[in-house]
């Protein structure tokens, strides 16, 4: 059956005429992305991450011929690839971006996220545009390191609760926030994200995308003679792969090494559990250098978003 309107049930959308998409089985789907999306980025994640079931998983067809995947919801398009000898990318975003339309919510703007660089121009030409925000992934293999704090600093990892509605969330979420607030506002990062005021810093769903051994490598800094929290560094689940969800130390106390330090307690914590650590970081970002002075390795540089008005 041939529909244009959304709906998770849907297997089958025709594109025009001897175009369409057919809903995907996702390991499958997820072993053809590991291979035709960017071979450079997929060092990065391998298969399993492409094959996330909750990320509806497309086939491109002409005619019988599967020609390309894409992953596409209403207002979002990731993970584009075809299949040689098919070449053209091109005219297949065009139908898709058409398909996209129809299915989206008019009042929010149609995004694809992490655009690599050789999909830059491709989505532009399609009339996406792009955010002045490049990122890009590092990250080394886990390791043990000796870690030395002063006596007037107080380690501890994050502790998480059950909320009365049943979520979680840290137990110190307003010291963790007012750390943030005073190590990011203002910056890069915290542009990227919108957040501006205190409150837009408290911590929320993070807890659930952790576990037990991810908290533990997780780091609380305080000055025992304030009692203050002065640093943070939080980890999360990335397709299943430890990575930082958040790293910052108060102006106040920057150049002790924190940091660096924070990233080795994350380190030693995961080793044994967790081969790799991984890292987003903006272009611009001061710890970038930081990043490479302990290993962290580059992948290929993002633009953070590109997308469509329907405005």
């Amino acid at each position: 059956m041939s529909m244009k309107q959304w709906s998770e049930d849907t297997i089958f959308y025709d594109l025009n005429g001897d175009w369409s998409i057919r809903r995907a089985e996702p390991k499958e789907w997820g072993v053809y992305c590991s291979v035709y999306y960017n071979m450079e980025y997929n060092g990065f994640f391998r298969e399993e991450s492409y094959a996330n079931p909750r990320r509806n998983a497309f086939w491109i067809y002409k005619g019988e011929s599967k020609i390309g995947g894409v992953r596409m919801s209403p207002n979002v398009i990731y993970h584009l690839f075809v299949i040689p000898p098919f070449n053209d990318t091109f005219r297949v975003l065009k139908q898709l971006k058409k398909l996209l339309i129809e299915w989206s919510d008019r009042k929010e703007p149609i995004r694809a996220y992490e655009i690599l660089p050789d999909q830059v121009q491709l989505y532009a030409r399609a009339g996406f545009w792009p955010d002045e925000f490049r990122c890009r992934w590092m990250q080394r293999p886990t390791e043990y390191f000796q870690v030395n704090w002063e006596d007037n600093l107080r380690i501890e990892s994050p502790e998480v609760e059950v909320t009365e509605a049943g979520g979680k969330r840290f137990i110190l979420a307003e010291e963790i926030a007012r750390c943030d607030f005073e190590s990011f506002r203002g910056g890069l990062d915290a542009t990227r994200r919108k957040q501006f005021a205190l409150e837009d810093f408290v911590p929320g769903e993070d807890p659930n995308y952790s576990n037990e051994i991810l908290t533990q490598a997780s780091t609380l800094v305080f000055d025992n003679a304030t009692d203050q929290l002065i640093a943070n560094c939080r980890l999360c689940l990335q397709d299943g792969v430890a990575a930082v969800y958040s790293i910052g130390v108060n102006p106040a106390y920057r150049g002790r090494r924190l940091a660096t330090r924070m990233l080795q307690r994350a380190l030693t914590t995961l080793k044994g559990s967790y081969p790799l650590l991984r890292l987003y970081v903006m272009e611009g970002n001061d710890a970038e250098s930081m990043y490479y002075n302990l290993g962290f390795m580059p992948g290929v540089q993002e633009i953070q978003k590109i997308y469509i008005s329907l405005d």
